[in-house]
């Protein structure tokens, strides 16, 4: 099985808020770039998620800010499957903050978030259950 060590992320001067911190909403796009090179890294980049019937859309989202990450840091994003059903999963991530000369990642998760998705059918836009490899792909990590 592929191994995935995550995802990296520089912050730039466009993510931070008048506070010098990253703006609140900006994990959103994080998490949605760490997602994308979390399925990429198993075989499923976004053509071929469609491909295969997999079409999830994001339904509900919880963000816990514990610490604030400022510009030019490095966030190293970790992703998880914690649980899958039938025609929707959630996706855990956990960001924390990166030493950019020896690469230790922090103890504490600076910020953290967990997003559920429904699969929908690509015509019809009903939910639709999750592909049989899909599920296989993602099992092993609930």
């Amino acid at each position: 099985m592929t191994t995935w060590s995550g995802y990296t992320h520089r912050v730039r001067f466009s993510e931070v808020d008048p506070q010098s911190i990253v703006f609140n909403s900006r994990y959103l796009e994080f998490f949605d770039a760490a997602s994308i090179e979390f399925f990429r890294a198993f075989g499923f980049a976004p053509d071929a998620m469609q491909a295969a019937g997999l079409d999830p859309v994001l339904v509900e989202v919880n963000i816990r800010f514990q610490e604030s990450a400022r510009l030019d840091q490095l966030l190293h994003i970790y992703v998880t499957c914690p649980r899958l059903g039938t025609a929707s999963f959630d996706l855990s991530f956990q960001a924390r903050i990166q030493d950019p000369d020896t690469g230790t990642l922090c103890e504490n998760v600076a910020t953290s978030g967990l997003i559920t998705y429904v699969n929908v059918d690509q015509v019809t836009r009903e939910s639709a259950p999750i592909p049989e490899a899909f599920r296989e792909f993602l099992t092993p990590m609930e």
